[in-house]
């Protein structure tokens, strides 16, 4: 352990120590030259070889959900290594607290993007060691994941191999560390499924670990629902038929169970009224990956609604129906018909018949017919008549 106060390469001041792991400890420290706060971990001259090897494959890393490296410090009896400082909560902290069923998709989701960008075509590095040690959730609820490609905590994994992993602690340890496989990409994902199996399962309050079941079941806390049961359940089971074998096929899971699970913000308005409030639509959310979950539908309080006897195949296709057209020949006794039924139905007042019944014919409206075009000028010229008539009269009477 080093001592706190000490100034390192007269740059990095260690301020606190943070906590203590397996292979180094971490402290907080303060970054003399570039006015940050940043983390320092203190690896032993027994691991210096093997953190080394770790940053070098890391060390171009740069995503969201990944702890930043910014300096390597080398010394005769220890490594530093100075890295992105995250205020948040660690693992033990978010056992301690209520997280929802969506905070945990969300963190998994989080967790397996993370996996995913480590391991796409241009880096392909396994995590290896995810551990609680090397989750940590910001104050914004930013999941930062670190510790890639260092050796696997084979007291941790042996500790749970017994719940779905057939006894097998990790795959493929003849492969050096971080090195990329089918094994290894699957126990990625087991790895992140009992992270979330820990967040899901009874504990006791104020419990900043948890034991796995000694007789190997998977039991949750009552209220999670199904889907992300059935998720986790299917990251940690080796044997199970629909087995989530990779990081990425699991982050599609979880997508779109976060999605599903995501609460609903109200939507304000000064301006809304009572009549203009219209109720929310229930879409359907569909898994994003072969051999997920059944169509489900959003409800309008944010909760998923889960059918656990619906199957894939079960479900039937929501498709309008359109009308059938009606026989021309029958179109006008059927409008009479919906005419007569609806004057006869009470609430409606009594309207006139304009429908043609059969070869009846249909009374005749007394203001259709008139040529009102006609008629006003036929107006106009008995007018002009009149007047002229009019005023050769009155020249007569006056001259005579």
């Amino acid at each position: 352990m080093v001592e706190t106060g000490r100034v390192i390469q007269r740059r990095y001041l260690l301020q606190r120590l943070v906590k203590q792991g397996r292979a180094c400890t971490v402290y907080q420290g303060f970054d003399q030259v570039l006015q940050r706060v940043v983390a320092i971990k203190v690896t032993p001259a027994d691991y210096v070889a093997t953190y080394r090897a770790a940053l070098r494959l890391t060390s171009q890393f740069s995503h969201p959900n990944i702890v930043g490296i910014y300096d390597l410090i080398v010394e005769p009896d220890c490594l530093y290594i100075v890295q992105e400082y995250v205020d948040g909560d660690d693992f033990p902290a978010l056992l301690q607290t209520q997280l929802s069923a969506f905070e945990v998709a969300d963190l998994g989701r989080q967790i397996c993007l993370a996996l995913v960008y480590a391991s796409n075509s241009g880096r392909k590095i396994c995590h290896g060691d995810l551990t609680p040690s090397s989750v940590i959730r910001d104050r914004r609820g930013l999941v930062r994941v670190s510790n890639f490609a260092l050796p696997a905590d084979m007291q941790y994994f042996t500790l749970w191999s017994g719940v779905g992993g057939d006894g097998i602690a990790i795959s493929d340890q003849q492969l050096p560390y971080g090195q990329i496989s089918e094994g290894r990409l699957a126990d990625d994902a087991r790895a992140a499924g009992l992270l979330l199996y820990q967040l899901l399962t009874s504990r006791a309050p104020g419990a900043t670990f948890v034991e796995p079941p000694s007789d190997g079941r998977l039991r949750f806390q009552r209220g999670v629902p199904p889907e992300l049961c059935d998720i986790v359940a299917r990251a940690v089971i080796r044997q199970h038929p629909q087995r989530l074998m990779t990081p990425e096929m699991m982050y599609l899971e979880l997508k779109d169970l976060a999605e599903a699970l995501e609460p609903l913000e109200p939507v304000q308005s000064s301006y809304q009224t009572e009549d203009m409030v219209k109720p929310r639509q229930i879409m359907p959310v569909a898994s994003g990956a072969p051999g997920g979950l059944p169509s489900q539908e959003r409800a309008p309080t944010g909760l998923l609604s889960y059918h656990p006897e619906a199957t894939v195949s079960g479900l039937l296709d929501r498709q309008e129906v359109s009308q059938p057209l009606l026989d021309p020949a029958a179109t006008t006794e059927a409008a009479y018909q919906q005419a007569t039924a609806m004057n006869s139905s009470p609430g409606y007042p009594p309207v006139e018949q304009n429908y043609a019944r059969g070869n009846e014919a249909a009374p005749v409206d007394a203001g259709r017919g008139v040529n009102w075009p006609l008629m006003i000028g036929l107006g106009l010229v008995l007018f002009a008549l009149f007047f002229f008539i009019g005023f050769f009269l009155s020249q007569a009477v006056f001259h005579a």
